[in-house]
């Protein structure tokens, strides 16, 4: 007759209880709210369990698949691949366990990486995304549609059994309730909807944002029985060539969703890859005005078409121009449905000697300059001149409006605003920082430049030159805690 010993089996028991706790994954959530209060959305998230504050964490996003929500993807073997390999892990929910990546969607995983990066140290880039069926296109449609540096961008993305083309999809079901619910209608009632949220539109590359991703990095897998297979096999061959760095499973195992991808295999891929936000040639469909890499779009004129820009910069010999000449080159060989663009371009990476210079080459009237180096107070000269003769477009106006854009229009010998297909050079002189300015170029040395100056020695920022000479207030070419001490006396002195 076996006795048991109660005691002994509840101290057994409590002592696997602490056992999980140790070695298990603890798994967050966090409500994102919007000014007025109301609830926007909900995602999980994980911290793996060597996070250090001090070093930066790539974030790998994982998105559901139908019928699922922020908590599903945990079931899958991506949450231990994030653990192990010290990265942090995000779940959106999507505001729906039915969602097909609408631009609500989009907004809500935008704010909850925000959240992410300003309360955990993100490596931003290095943000990779994955989903499964209903979420397996949510990482490329993302990407389509967040091309400006200074929000998260997507280094890479893959693809378990994704919806890439809505269009294509819900022809393939005979409608889908679920698209028709969250984009306001059939694919022949609002067809821009349909393409805006697609990573692809095939019946008509005009109408598609595939262009955006020549930069993004895509592993595309399929199961080996589904028959929409051919999504992922029609955008793997359409983007050969243009995109560099694709994969797609030739040897498909599992049935649909998660159940078709290697865990490990995905993540190994991704190490590969850090973020390209700043290529010198870009070739876009925008949605809507926004800021893309180094070129931003103003206004739209039909709501319901993309804006087109196939632009590139680089430095070169630029021997084909009327006037031969070496330097920074502006070209725009396509522009459409916008009349404004702006170039983020006034920055140290195009200056010389506090100088930058660009050949500008395309029909452009309204173009507009900023960037980091650009404060609307330290800019000494701008000067403009046609490189050949002009006489109908022969005068530039400039103006600095209130977000610090200097827009540069050319005029006709009658004060009239025209636009020409010939090339002109535009230069921008800035003045040297004065000898004890202060680092944010404020004009007010307070606990902000000290602020700065931290990040820079903690290495989470790069300073500029102009903000290194300015935090270095001892003169040895370091910034160390010697500067921060020069500092706070500066200010208490004050």
């Amino acid at each position: 007759m076996y006795i048991i010993d109660m005691k002994f089996i509840a101290k057994f028991i409590l002592m696997l209880f602490y056992i999980s706790i140790l070695t298990s994954q603890i798994i967050e959530e966090h409500t994102l709210f919007d000014e007025d209060g109301n609830e926007l959305d909900v995602f999980a998230y994980q911290i793996p369990e060597n996070y250090n504050s001090n070093n930066s964490h790539p974030l790998l996003v994982a998105f559901h698949q139908w019928g699922g929500n922020q908590t599903s993807p945990f079931s899958t073997q991506f949450d231990d691949e994030a653990n192990a390999r010290n990265w942090i892990f995000m779940s959106p929910f999507g505001g729906s366990s039915n969602n097909y990546n609408h631009q609500d969607a989009q907004e809500w995983v935008k704010l909850g990486i925000q959240w992410l990066e300003e309360n955990y140290n993100i490596d931003s880039g290095r943000i990779y995304m994955v989903g499964g069926s209903m979420g397996g296109a949510s990482g490329a449609i993302y990407a389509n549609n967040h091309l400006n540096p200074s929000e998260p961008m997507v280094a890479a993305t893959a693809s378990a059994s994704g919806i890439l083309d809505c269009e294509r999809r819900a022809i393939e079901m005979d409608g889908n309730n679920s698209m028709i619910e969250w984009f306001g209608g059939g694919y022949d009632e609002v067809p821009f909807e349909y393409h805006r949220n697609s990573a692809v539109y095939f019946a008509d590359s005009t109408q598609s944002m595939h262009y955006n991703l020549q930069y993004t990095p895509l592993y595309l897998d399929f199961g080996q029985t589904e028959t929409h297979r051919t999504h992922a096999e029609d955008l793997y061959n359409l983007l050969q060539g243009y995109n560099h760095n694709m994969w797609i499973d030739t040897i498909p195992i599992g049935s649909h969703g998660y159940s078709v991808i290697d865990e490990v295999h995905t993540c190994d891929w991704f190490s590969q890859f850090q973020l390209e936000d700043n290529p010198d040639t870009i070739n876009l469909n925008l949605d809507e005005p926004s800021r893309a890499y180094w070129i931003e779009a103003y206004n739209q004129f039909s709501g319901n078409d993309f804006i087109r820009i196939n632009a590139s910069i680089f430095y070169g010999d630029l021997w084909y121009s009327p006037i031969p000449w070496e330097g920074y080159g502006f070209f725009m060989n396509e522009y459409s449905n916008s009349d404004s663009l702006v170039l983020h371009v006034l920055d140290e990476e195009y200056s010389t000697d506090n100088n930058i210079t660009f050949y500008i080459d395309g029909e452009l009237n309204n173009i507009g300059f900023t960037g980091p180096i650009s404060n609307g107070s330290n800019i000494e000269n701008i000067h403009a001149f046609i490189i050949n003769d002009d006489p109908i477009c022969a005068s530039f106006n400039f103006n600095i409006d209130e977000d610090n854009i200097i827009w540069v229009e050319r005029y006709d010998l009658y004060d009239g605003i025209c636009q020409s297909y010939t090339p002109y050079k535009v230069s921008f002189d800035f003045s040297l920082p004065e000898e004890n300015d202060d680092i944010n170029q404020d004009g007010i040395w307070d606990i902000l430049d000290i602020v700065l100056t931290v990040n820079f020695i903690m290495g989470n920022i790069d300073p500029t030159n102009v903000e290194f000479n300015s935090a270095d207030l001892n003169n040895d070419n370091i910034l160390d805690v010697l500067d921060i001490v020069t500092m706070v006396n500066m200010i208490m002195d004050r």
